[in-house]
């Protein structure tokens, strides 16, 4: 088990910069900061992310910093403006997310709750995430009379399971963006905000008019 903060610092740096990479973003780290609020900036598309790295081992989203020198131990509250989104590194599932800075001080679960308050839920902060909706124990299929889990009745998080980057990339340049959502049952903002997280380039404005008036011009 890890005691020493800056072992745990390190290691949810280490894998925020792994997971972005993996993402397509190029990840820089500031040469000095030990003044910073935050520890790096991830790159992609034209812009920059200020992420700070954090170690949650109890799911929670710390609000505030702390550091200790010869005048003892202080405390102090991230402000709006510190950074733009976290890095919380979950070790009990080993994946990392990325809350905007408004979640300070949330939870965020990784298994089933078993009671009747809305919570949020780890697989809605995947990617760089502003907004997320509150779940409830319905949505998994907890009985509150026994604090059961019934595992089979769980209705999936994510209702739709997106496509994968490559499939998506080939899907947009196959049909237009209100076709893709139907077959997927999900809407034209749905598909929009998969492409802005994959770094997929649409087709530009006119391209499905101008195919369907070359087929019908042959």
């Amino acid at each position: 088990m890890l005691h020493h903060t800056k072992n745990k610092a390190d290691i949810a740096a280490t894998k925020a910069i792994a997971d972005l990479t993996a993402k397509g973003y190029s990840v820089f780290t500031p040469v000095v900061c030990e003044h910073l609020a935050f520890d790096l900036i991830a790159y992609k598309n034209g812009k920059c992310y200020r992420v700070q790295a954090k170690y949650a081992a109890h799911n929670t989203v710390k609000n505030k910093t702390s550091w200790a020198d010869k005048n003892g131990c202080h405390e102090k509250k991230y402000q709006a403006d510190d950074f733009d989104f976290y890095a919380v590194y979950l070790p009990d599932i080993d994946q990392v997310i990325y809350p905007a800075i408004k979640f300070g001080g949330c939870g965020i679960r990784t298994t089933p709750p078993k009671s009747p308050n809305p919570f949020y839920w780890w697989e809605d902060f995947t990617n760089f995430t502003e907004e997320a909706t509150k779940r409830t124990y319905k949505e998994f299929g907890v009985d509150l009379t026994t604090r059961k889990v019934n595992v089979d009745s769980r209705i999936h998080t994510r209702k739709v399971e997106r496509p994968t980057k490559e499939e998506l990339q080939k899907l947009v340049w196959e049909k237009p963006t209100a076709q893709i959502a139907n077959d997927f049952g999900v809407s034209d903002k749905a598909i929009e905000k998969w492409c802005k997280a994959y770094g997929i380039e649409k087709p530009p404005r006119g391209y499905w008019v101008k195919k369907a008036y070359a087929k019908l011009s042959k």
